[in-house]
């Protein structure tokens, strides 16, 4: 290879890791909730521990909420009821600025050769080149305390600067006559004049961030409800619910009330339960937007509910809401009354409920139903 390959080789290897270096996300290390981000002020993310946060998005707390984010050695973390964005630049010498608007926040910061961190509020800025410290904001007054390391303020309002040492704090309100002082312990550095300037951040509106972050997720909670699924377009489908009741005639014998559990079967069963109706057009509210098959809620000459001479939601002389054997119902077509059969009966055979034919039980014996009432 020759010098000049070698050169091209190592200097992309250098901007492929610089640029990986500067393209690393601030990630969700503790959460407690509710903690949520958002690109574009309506629709909000919730965040959770690895929760990657995207560049400038906009971070809230509620009233409970607590989030701790990093980044390599560095760490931001945001007290209850605070909202705040953070945005990372540069592609060799990375830059990140945290524009607070409310709220508290720590932050624990490299230390570089230069100033590599901005937090900006509506009254002041603070600028570090690696420390830790504390911002809080209200819609009054900001105010920064210092734990390790040395933070540059400025005030906006009446164009203030000063440097705070740890053990020290210091505090912005433009309504206060008197001049920007530096409270704490240790030697203090005096305030100097500097040109004033707007700040980059709003003061917050009528809403806490405990508001925003309460209807935050509310509006997550309707976006994530489902609408109810619907099994052939019934809106009363669902997966699970009681059979259907029978007390129709099925061939001359009364249909005993359908089994519970999972609404009947479904499967192209003729009378099966689909979602808490009848699959296959069956009567009384089943398969078809609930609608009746063959008139008055019977079929075929059948009892309520019924298809093709079987009891309520059953399906080839089975039981209320059986089908073969589906799911929900009784083995073998249990549960109901078929082909003229009595209770819970299964082909010529009688049986319990939740029984398989071929075995007798109380229940009358297949053959053997009560004959239906005289019709008028």
């Amino acid at each position: 290879m020759s010098l000049s390959a070698r050169l091209f080789s190592v200097l992309f290897l250098f901007l492929v890791s610089a640029g990986a270096a500067s393209a690393v996300e601030w990630v969700a290390a503790k959460v407690s909730q509710p903690v949520q981000y958002t690109l574009d002020n309506k629709s909000w993310t919730a965040v959770t521990v690895g929760t990657a946060i995207p560049n400038k998005a906009l971070v809230v707390t509620g009233a409970r909420g607590r989030l701790v984010l990093t980044r390599n050695k560095e760490s931001i973390t945001f007290q209850p009821n605070s909202l705040a964005s953070i945005t990372t630049s540069g592609f060799f010498t990375r830059k990140t600025e945290v524009a607070q608007q409310y709220g508290a926040m720590l932050f624990d910061i490299e230390t570089r050769g230069v100033p590599h961190t901005s937090v900006q509020t509506p009254f002041l800025a603070a600028v570090v080149k690696g420390t830790k410290f504390e911002v809080k904001v209200d819609r009054k007054k900001a105010s920064v305390s210092v734990e390790r390391g040395l933070v540059e303020v400025t005030g906006f309002a009446r164009g203030e600067q000063t440097h705070v040492s740890p053990g020290q704090s210091v505090t912005v309100d433009p309504k206060n006559r008197k001049a920007m002082r530096v409270q704490g312990i240790g030697p203090k550095h005096p305030v100097v004049a500097v040109a004033p300037k707007a700040p980059k951040v709003d003061i917050l509106g009528p809403k806490t961030p405990n508001a925003i972050a309460a209807a935050a997720e509310k509006t997550n909670k309707a976006d994530n409800t489902g609408n109810t699924g619907n099994t052939g377009g019934d809106e009363a489908a669902t997966t699970s619910g009681s059979g259907n009741s029978g007390n129709g005639k099925a061939g001359g014998g009364k249909g005993n009330g359908g089994n519970a559990g999972n609404a009947g079967n479904g499967g192209g069963n003729t009378g099966g339960n689909a979602g808490g109706g009848n699959a296959g057009g069956n009567a009384g509210g089943n398969g078809g937007n609930g609608g009746n098959a063959g008139g008055n809620g019977n079929a075929g000459g059948n009892g309520n509910g019924n298809a093709g001479g079987n009891g309520n939601g059953n399906a080839g002389g089975n039981g209320g809401g059986n089908a073969g054997g589906g799911n929900g119902g009784n083995g073998g077509g249990n549960g109901g009354n078929g082909g003229g059969h009595g209770n819970g009966d299964h082909g010529d055979k009688g049986g319990r409920h939740d029984d398989h034919g071929g075995k007798g039980g109380n229940d009358d014996r297949g053959g053997h139903g009560k004959k239906p009432p005289k019709r008028d």
